[in-house]
């Protein structure tokens, strides 16, 4: 029996300008994706409703009957792994928060670049694809965990990566700064992958001296050293069939690598005082935010044992460097805290959310969890408001109005960050003028004109 062909990704453009929507439908169909277009919102529910579901939706922010939210919010009750991309020509802060809320993947300002469109969304469909393809988490979460969250390039690549890295048994090493989210990343790895309904197994080299982290991992037969009154088996027993993820393995000792070495090749080991050969059925992932190849060059690392436990590199950015997930992060952050605490928040206040997006996060994903977790517990408002944030985020350099020290390696949205700087200092005359625009307009310098046209373009109050 033939194999039948693999469908088409489905694409559906909706705009009210006819051009742009005849261009994408050539330009997306040499691609080789099956497209279908619509010149408003009322047709594109329509479709919706009664035709095939599309994979991806770009659609227009503002069109004349209404808005592609309520498209995106439509097609999402429908099909929740549908992914959108919305196109706007007013781009803001709060256009790109908003769109992340209810389930946009990213959003393009008009006029936008034809091949970075085509980039963009040959990678969402392929974590589209390779997201419906994985194991079905044991605990019922649903996606990528908070970790693997966002709109970046750079988490995307990581998203894409995890999930083919789960398919194989291949050992994996997890690189990146403190608070990157190792150990999450090493958990999904092992949900999405066929040894997920056995144990994953973690356990800490660095918090433990050579002989503790042998009888730990190997376990002891009874008699075998003073205080090994009964015999134990070690962590790699506990993980068989399953996972042991070895967190800081850069602390672990040159003769603790020798061991771990043994196991990685002949998947064999013995307790520690004991003779039998056990079999060691486990998939390795290991972690560390140090540099390990320095280590080798140094002679502090074993080069035979960087390589085994090195088969498939995957390395976490720093916060720093996705700052467009911050928003999206700090959001998912606060529902499931408020959820947990059973507090009033809803959301993030916009001045907020602004002092989040400028500070440089050094400890990362995981000093972002902690401070909405404190914003959340303080909080009495429905919106998180900047008095319930730790002070060093407004007084740090980095932070508040602060301007962006240096340049992540990975670069950033300069369009993006300029605009959110003009916006702010747009409230603020604003507010400080009581809301009389020819006022706020004589504190920036600007005529009354110039500043209605830039209230209207960030659709202040």
């Amino acid at each position: 029996m033939s194999t039948p062909p693999e469908r088409k990704p489905r694409i559906l453009v909706v705009d009210d300008e006819r051009s742009l929507r005849e261009m994408l439908s050539i330009v997306l169909g040499r691609e080789g994706y099956e497209v279908t277009t619509a010149e408003g919102v009322g047709s594109a529910l329509d479709q919706i409703r009664t035709g095939p579901l599309p994979d991806l939706l770009i659609s227009d922010l503002r069109m004349p009957d209404g808005s592609g939210v309520d498209v995106l919010r439509a097609l999402k009750e429908r099909s929740p792994s549908s992914v959108g991309l919305l196109l706007t020509a007013y781009a803001s802060a709060d256009t790109a928060v908003e769109a992340m809320r209810l389930g946009a993947v990213d959003y393009l300002t008009k006029p936008f670049d034809v091949a970075d469109l085509k980039r963009r969304v040959a990678r969402y469909l392929e974590v589209k694809r390779l997201n419906e393809t994985q194991v079905a988490p044991a605990d019922g979460r649903k996606g990528q965990g908070f970790v693997l969250a966002g709109r970046s390039r750079q988490i995307l690549d990581v998203i894409s990566l995890v999930a083919r890295v789960a398919r194989t048994d291949a050992s994996v090493l997890i690189t990146g700064e403190s608070g990157t989210g190792k150990e999450w990343t090493a958990r999904e790895i092992h949900q999405q992958s066929t040894r997920q309904p056995q144990p994953f197994v973690a356990v800490n080299c660095g918090a433990f001296t050579e002989s503790i982290l042998e009888s730990e991992l190997f376990g002891h037969m009874k008699g075998s050293f003073t205080g090994a009154v009964d015999t134990k088996k070690g962590l790699l027993e506990s993980a068989d069939r399953g996972t042991l993820f070895l967190d800081e393995v850069g602390e672990t000792s040159l003769g603790m690598q020798v061991k771990l070495l043994r196991v990685l090749q002949e998947r064999r080991f013995r307790r520690v005082g004991g003779t039998q050969e056990l079999e060691a059925d486990v998939r390795f992932i290991a972690a560390t935010n140090r540099n390990l190849e320095e280590m080798v060059r140094t002679g502090a690392f074993r080069e035979d044992f960087f390589f085994r436990i090195n088969v498939i590199s995957v390395r976490l950015p720093a916060l720093r460097e996705r700052a467009e997930d911050i928003s999206i992060l700090a959001e998912q952050f606060v529902k499931r805290f408020a959820e947990r605490m059973g507090r009033p928040v809803r959301g993030i206040a916009a001045d907020t959310m602004r002092l989040l997006m400028a500070y440089r996060w050094p400890g990362n994903v995981r000093e972002l969890e902690n401070v909405m977790e404190r914003g959340v517990a303080l909080e009495q408002s429905a919106e998180l408001t900047a008095e319930s944030l730790p002070p060093h985020l407004s007084q740090a350099p980095g932070g508040g109005s602060q301007a962006v020290e240096s340049i992540p390696s990975a670069g950033f949205n300069l369009e993006t960050h300029l605009q959110q700087i003009e916006r702010m200092h747009l409230e603020r005359a604003l507010k400080q003028a009581g809301g009389v625009q020819v006022k706020a307009a004589d504190l920036l310098g600007i005529t009354f004109r110039q500043f209605r046209y830039l209230a209207k373009k960030y659709q202040l109050k």
